[in-house]
């Protein structure tokens, strides 16, 4: 009998796949292509993101007494996680109560997806993408968090926080070659909500014509 975590790591193969299809032609540009690999593998890739996961918990108490670093500047992301693996966590529920096969496919996905009836949630974590991206690409512009991160390695590791710490410092990383993190962002998002939309068959307002 399959275990819950079986069913995560599938469902996190599925979506990694689904968004590099779905936004692979941002992942071709030379500007987002590690910022999207990060994105694709680092937030929503294929393997178990426990210790990360349980890490960022404790990220804020680890954060005060990192030089350079504040709880605002990381708020945001660890929201995003822990809402990522809330909703994450709904969808699995869902499929086992339809006793789906540990090989589900992607229409099976979206109705376990639909029956978690988490819409606003989801909303929300589409703003959350937003508001973290932008505020990362923020403070990759400060030469001083280079430092910070580097220079924390060793606490992090000490701390038992190397999995949230390379997280960071991959994604700092990764954010370095975007020149125009607006369109990267809003691309996703949008293209995000549309998905969204269709998947609880919500209706939009069709535009006034003149």
């Amino acid at each position: 009998m399959p275990s819950h975590q079986d069913y995560k790591i599938k469902l996190q193969v599925l979506q990694s796949e689904r968004l590099r299809r779905d936004h692979g032609d941002l992942a071709s540009e030379r500007q987002y292509e590690e910022i999207s690999t990060f994105f694709f593998e680092e937030m929503y890739g294929p393997r178990d993101f426990s210790n990360r996961d349980e890490q960022a918990h404790r990220l804020r108490q680890f954060v005060h007494i990192a030089p350079g670093l504040g709880v605002r500047d990381v708020e945001q992301i660890l929201d995003l996680l822990e809402m990522t693996k809330k909703l994450d966590d709904s969808v699995v529920a869902e499929l086992i109560a339809l006793n789906a096969p540990l090989d589900y496919d992607e229409e099976l996905y979206e109705q376990a997806y639909r029956l978690a009836d988490n819409y606003d949630e989801r909303v929300e974590q589409l703003d959350l993408i937003r508001g973290s991206l932008n505020n990362v690409y923020r403070l990759a512009k400060n030469p001083v968090l280079k430092i910070v991160l580097h220079r924390t390695a060793g606490l992090a590791q000490v701390a038992g926080m190397a999995d949230i710490h390379r997280f960071l410092l991959n994604g700092y990383q990764a954010i370095q070659p975007v020149k125009d993190i607006h369109r990267f962002i809003e691309t996703i998002v949008i293209r995000e909500r549309v998905r969204l939309d269709r998947i609880y068959e919500v209706k939009r307002p069709a535009r006034k014509t003149a």
